[in-house]
């Protein structure tokens, strides 16, 4: 079985609409409950970024890794991530690419309910202020995401996606 959303599946979703998302820096996307996924490439750039010792970064990763799965690290971020401070990423520059790529993961563009979701969600998506984009474009950012994301699990049969 071939991996990947299907354009035809986005097309769907999103009911016969051009796309239309730009970031408000709302801070949302990193609120509630849910997962990010930390590489250790992404852990690096993290520690260099808030220039931590070997202390501070051992107190990091204890409180940020609640899981390991094949390739990633996992932070169930409860009511928030714990690196969004005072409502802004601590981390921006070096995000993780799951942050990077909000919100083109394949999960969005799945059903309309989650597209729904997203929507409700997200007051920079569909609210007439990013340049609209069609089925193919939205494909297209959607793939390179699964592709980017699926890179660091490697050859395993039970990958994970966002």
């Amino acid at each position: 079985m071939a991996r990947g959303i299907a354009e035809e599946r986005v097309r769907t979703t999103l009911d016969g609409s051009d796309f239309q998302f730009k970031c408000t820096a709302c801070g949302h996307c990193c609120k509630g409950p849910g997962d990010v996924y930390f590489t250790e490439e992404d852990l690096q750039a993290i520690k260099k970024h808030l220039k931590l010792g070997a202390f501070g970064f051992a107190r990091l990763k204890r409180k940020l890794i609640q899981e390991r799965i094949p390739g990633y690290y996992v932070h169930r971020s409860g009511e928030a991530c714990i690196l969004l401070q005072n409502n802004r990423c601590s981390v921006y520059e070096v995000r993780p690419l799951q942050c990077k790529t909000y919100p083109f993961w394949p999960s969005n563009f799945q059903s309309r309910a989650n597209f729904r979701s997203l929507v409700k969600e997200c007051p920079g998506t569909m609210a007439g202020k990013g340049r609209p984009m069609d089925a193919s474009a939205v494909t297209k950012k959607v793939k390179a995401t699964e592709r980017e994301f699926l890179k660091p699990q490697g050859p395993i049969e039970d990958t994970i996606m966002l």
